[in-house]
């Protein structure tokens, strides 16, 4: 079903600036929704098997909804750290950083007041792109360094999205940025995706901790739940009696598409809704992607379907260098320092099955 979001409930101020919704449309009729509050995707409209509009995206039907405080990451743009940071702290040039830990143990995507919750600024659009940044301040949520940081989306006439991120520091800060769409093929408020069938183009993936941190190895996917090298559906090996899919409450890892940090472009994943046949293919160049299934979605947020968030009613695929990789020097370094120019393509492309 297609709720499509309307302009004047995402038209608000927030720390003396605008917030407002943005259309990306192209010659299939395939849309894309976005708000500059925490740079998110609200909606992703595109025709199934049958020729009906699905919107593959949760999300909200307006912006108050993503402003309460019991508010989720919802489709935005996670930083400066996405992911985890194990004991909210680091250690960088000798010096010592303690940050604000918003989950037990741990800083999780940013802190309590992370990219998430801020209002970036809308540079230029067009009918099929926006560019927004945001500038984050030395000593943001314990962070060092004056970190510029621009994101653009463009919908491509073949029905992908691209994200391109950059940023630029004065200071060596830690910086790990992704997008965290939740993705739905079966179309928003339509069931859960346990019969998706999903595909990772990966041999390795990352144990964690009880604390869900990275323990530090990299682990072949061989003989565990945790192989999805060839399609199979998500929630075959979900509920396994195995330790690790114990500790996240199902799937909460990281995947190693490449073990070092270029500008090649890989095929991630691919996803396809039972339902549907609406095939997700995602691309990117960073080292990782992190498969999170739902397992805490708990029914608290209302989306705009007007059904509440079930557990498991989606999944995400966020494209990152490995968490905690400031406490692991084996890991792809995810320091940013001054003079250097970080860029970073992930790509979401849909089609029909």
């Amino acid at each position: 079903m297609n709720y499509r979001p309307e302009s004047q409930k995402f038209q608000k101020e927030k720390d003396g600036k605008s917030i407002d919704l943005f259309q990306l449309k192209n010659k299939n009729n395939t849309e894309v929704f976005l708000t500059n509050y925490g740079a998110r995707i609200v909606s992703f409209l595109f025709k199934d098997k049958n020729d009906n509009v699905v919107d593959v995206n949760l999300g909200h039907s307006s912006i108050e909804e993503y402003l309460e405080p019991k508010g989720n990451f919802y489709g935005c743009v996670i930083g400066r750290v996405c992911n985890r940071i194990g004991g909210a702290e680091f250690t960088l040039n000798g010096k010592d950083y303690q940050l604000n830990p918003n989950i037990p143990n741990n800083l999780l995507h940013g802190g309590e007041n992370g990219f998430h919750t801020k209002v970036f600024d809308v540079e230029s659009t067009g009918d099929n792109f926006v560019k927004m940044s945001y500038y984050s301040k030395d000593g943001e949520e314990g962070f060092p360094g004056n970190v510029k940081v621009k994101a653009t989306y463009t919908l491509t006439e073949e029905d992908a999205l691209e994200i391109l991120f950059e940023a630029e520091s004065d200071k060596e800060t830690p910086f790990n940025i992704t997008n965290h769409a939740f993705f739905n093929l079966n179309g928003e408020g339509n069931s859960d995706m346990l019969g998706h069938q999903l595909q990772i183009f990966a041999e390795k993936y990352l144990p964690v901790t009880e604390n869900v941190v990275p323990n530090g190895t990299l682990e072949s996917v061989e003989n565990t739940p945790f192989d999805f090298r060839e399609a199979k559906t998500i929630g075959q090996d979900i509920n396994a009696e195995n330790h690790q899919v114990i500790l996240g409450s199902g799937f909460d890892h990281t995947y190693v598409l490449k073990e070092t940090f270029d500008s090649e472009l890989l095929h991630a994943a691919k996803a396809t809704g039972d339902l549907t046949g609406i095939v997700l293919d995602v691309y990117t160049d960073q080292p990782g992607v992190h498969l999170y299934t739902g397992n805490f979605m708990d029914e608290t947020h209302t989306l705009k379907s007007g059904k509440t968030d079930g557990r498991r009613e989606a999944f995400c695929l966020e494209t990152q260098h490995f968490p905690d990789a400031v406490h692991h020097d084996h890991f792809p370094s995810v320091i940013l320092k001054p003079g250097d120019k970080f860029a970073s393509k992930t790509v979401f492309k849909l089609s029909n099955k």
